[in-house]
């Protein structure tokens, strides 16, 4: 946390209060013990109004005593349009800036988690509900997308279009948005104005999927970490790290998709399989630095004609040498399509504002 500081980095502190609100969430032990978790999973009555207070000056005084330097706003997960838990998360949000200034916590932002399932989000009536309570005077300073279910590998033409027109209606709220769980797609959405900033795992968490918070946890359990996958920046996807000796060895793939950054990779694709981590991280934050540089009316043709249009061409190739790969070359054609009918519909459209500095996200 402190070395976080000294670099500039936001630390975000996540009260887990959407795990706190469904039946597999509140399951898992590590939430079920944090001091505002309550004994059984959140329901509505138990948090409207004066018995919401408890519950955001515990999270506040979290905040104060591990020193971080936003929070997300505590909300749960909206399964319709007139879900009670939309005001009452508003109500909170209110809550809780008043309990961090009360704190001379004045400094710290709060980002407004709208975790929502994607057949809300398509409607825009429901849309238009959403812009009037996320805008000022909602005391937030972005509001982090998390719909329900979307992200790389589900975010077929309608699925994708539907998305963006989502954000476009949000821009109305006058905050930044940000794409959680988006991966390489969240690309796509920011080079196309519809979200400001980005958010994913490392080499994982390339979608929004939260299923297994609607069922208990099995008891025999013990979760595990997968080995980091290599990251084909050439592509935006990702290839198994048994596969990398393969692939690479085939006629023409080092070439093609090695990385040929020294201050990455001095050893080319060797450095892409020992270290993928590192190559995952340095290339997104090159791929998003350089969207960031650009004009916003640029970004667009930017991202097709540097990235799109020959990724789609070279994961033909990569897709003889390494079956695996085909669902992602089905994938990038299909954006290309969609997003080059975008291009051709809107030659201006709204933008996000950017999201507001560097993070670094930590859990409860």
């Amino acid at each position: 946390m402190t070395e976080a500081g000294r670099q500039g980095l936001e630390t975000v502190l996540d009260p887990l209060t959407v795990d706190l609100g469904t039946a597999g969430g509140f399951g898992r032990g590590r939430v079920r013990n944090l001091p505002w978790a309550g004994n059984a999973p959140h329901l509505p009555d138990d948090l409207t109004g004066l018995a919401g207070v408890p519950l955001v000056r515990a999270i506040a005084e979290e905040v104060q005593a591990r020193g971080y330097s936003a929070v997300l706003a505590p909300t749960h997960f909206l399964s319709a349009a007139d879900d009670p838990w939309l005001l009452i998360d508003a109500d909170l949000t209110h809550r809780l800036r008043a309990e961090l200034d009360r704190l001379g916590l004045g400094h710290v932002r709060i980002y407004y988690p709208l975790v929502v399932k994607a057949e809300v989000f398509r409607h825009a009536e429901a849309r238009g509900r959403l812009v009037q309570t996320l805008r000022p005077p909602l005391p937030i300073d972005a509001v982090w997308l998390r719909i329900h279910p979307f992200g790389t590998n589900s975010s077929g033409p309608l699925a994708l279009r539907r998305y963006l027109e989502g954000c476009r209606d949000l821009h109305a709220t006058g905050v930044p948005l940000v794409a959680e769980h988006s991966g390489t797609v969240g690309l796509a959405l920011m080079a196309f104005g519809a979200v400001g900033g980005i958010e994913s795992g490392i080499t994982f968490s390339e979608g929004v999927q939260l299923g297994g918070l609607f069922k208990a946890p099995d008891p025999d359990d013990r979760g595990f970490s997968p080995a980091p996958r290599i990251y084909l920046h050439q592509l935006g996807t990702f290839l198994p790290p048994e596969r990398g000796e393969a692939f690479f060895g085939a006629r023409g793939m080092k070439s093609a998709h090695g990385c040929t950054n020294s201050g990455c990779c001095p050893r080319g694709w060797q450095d892409m399989q020992m270290r993928p981590r590192r190559h995952f991280l340095l290339q997104r934050a090159h791929e998003v630095a350089t969207l960031s540089a650009t004009p916003p009316p640029l970004r667009a043709g930017l991202y097709m004609e540097n990235f799109l249009r020959p990724a789609s061409d070279r994961a033909v190739r990569a897709a003889e040498i390494e079956p695996s790969l085909e669902p992602a070359r089905k994938r990038l054609d299909s954006w290309r399509g969609t997003l080059g009918a975008q291009l051709e519909k809107h030659s201006v459209f709204t933008v996000s504002e950017p999201a507001a500095g560097k993070r670094l996200r930590r859990p409860a």
